[in-house]
């Protein structure tokens, strides 16, 4: 069976303990049919306004939406709460200037193969937001990971290496004839953590330089 991982676990991966390191990998292996997935109406506000030029009209309705809502159990209370205080977090943060342009143009993210291989590791990146700009007469390709976890957001290098899998997600499985992929255009948003953060061609290429993380994924893989 091969190894696979979401770029999210991935990222967190590297940073984790060895204990953590076991779950991480148990969890992408065999992972629960019935977990329930959290901030959903928030994070789809977050896509939303991201590709209608920055319309806060869908947070602003989402927030309203949450405020109303009456939870029943302590799992419904933390969703409200930590959904309520993202998409407030999202409102005092500056767009990035791209995703507002009137040229741009979002590709569906269906149509494309999800993951890359890394050191033998089936990688994940399936970017929310895959847009396409015209630069002096040039099609140019970016993309944007959106991450929303209050108690495990992810430092500037995490996101980093979050912008570079996008940049060779688009790169290998995207980009087309004189395409062009620029990595400052390559977005990871963590919401709780430092925002938006960009690739650049000096750290284009990070999430290749993980190959010892890679190898021991690969041994709790097969251990799990």
């Amino acid at each position: 069976m091969k190894c696979i991982i979401s770029i999210n676990q991935y990222a967190d991966f590297i940073k984790s303990t060895d204990a953590k390191k076991q779950r991480i990998i148990r969890d992408q292996k065999k992972p629960n049919k019935f977990r329930i997935a959290y901030y959903q109406l928030a994070k789809a506000r977050i896509r939303k306004t991201l590709t209608n030029n920055g319309q806060l009209k869908h947070i602003n309705d989402a927030l309203s939406n949450l405020s109303s809502r009456v939870p029943k159990n302590k799992r419904q209370i933390s969703d409200r709460h930590v959904s309520i205080e993202a998409l407030e977090k999202f409102l005092r943060l500056k767009i990035p200037k791209v995703l507002e342009q009137e040229n741009i143009e979002f590709l569906n993210s269906k149509l494309y193969k999800n993951d890359i291989d890394i050191h033998g590791v089936s990688i994940i990146v399936a970017p929310e937001i895959i847009f396409k700009v015209i630069i002096d007469g040039k099609e140019v390709l970016g993309g944007l990971k959106l991450h929303v976890s209050k108690s495990n957001s992810f430092d500037k290098e995490q996101q980093q290496v979050i912008a570079s899998g996008i940049c060779h997600y688009l790169e290998k499985n995207v980009a087309q004839d004189k395409q062009i992929v620029l990595p400052e255009f390559c977005i990871s948003l963590d919401i709780f953590g430092n925002g938006f953060i960009t690739n650049s061609s000096a750290k284009k290429d990070i999430i290749e330089s993980y190959k010892k993380e890679c190898l021991e994924i690969i041994k709790i893989w097969d251990a799990a």
